[in-house]
């Protein structure tokens, strides 16, 4: 995956969050699924930093956080020598697969639209 790519076809927030609350979070749903894409093409599942933050971003499309989800999703660019394993259940974590997240966003992408959230200075 060509992380630095991806991190600068980011969408900035400044550009976001002038648009009402469906585009933020078709452009936010578009680039969660273009990492995912990204991770698909590079090695096929995602490892357990990659799946931890793509679930929070997805999480948080659901919550309506808009600027939380882009956060999160640039979470999962930061390279791979940088990761600290999370701190994770004895048993250890719960497998997440690129099906399980793409899932998760064909029902985002079924829902309208929440609110979105104002960015406080």
């Amino acid at each position: 995956m060509n992380r630095e790519q991806l991190a600068a076809a980011a969408p900035a927030w400044i550009q976001i969050e002038a648009f009402p609350a469906q585009t933020q979070l078709d452009m936010l749903a578009m680039w969660v699924e273009a990492i995912m894409d990204a991770i698909e093409h590079d090695h096929l599942e995602p490892d357990t930093w990659e799946a931890l933050y793509l679930s929070h971003a997805i999480g948080a499309l659901v919550e309506g956080k808009y600027f939380a989800a882009l956060s999160f999703a640039e979470m999962v660019l930061i390279d791979p020598a940088s990761h600290r394993l999370p701190r994770l259940h004895p048993d250890g974590p719960m497998p997440v697969t690129l099906a399980d997240l793409r899932d998760a966003m064909t029902l985002i992408r079924a829902r309208p639209a929440r609110g979105g959230e104002e960015m406080s200075e």
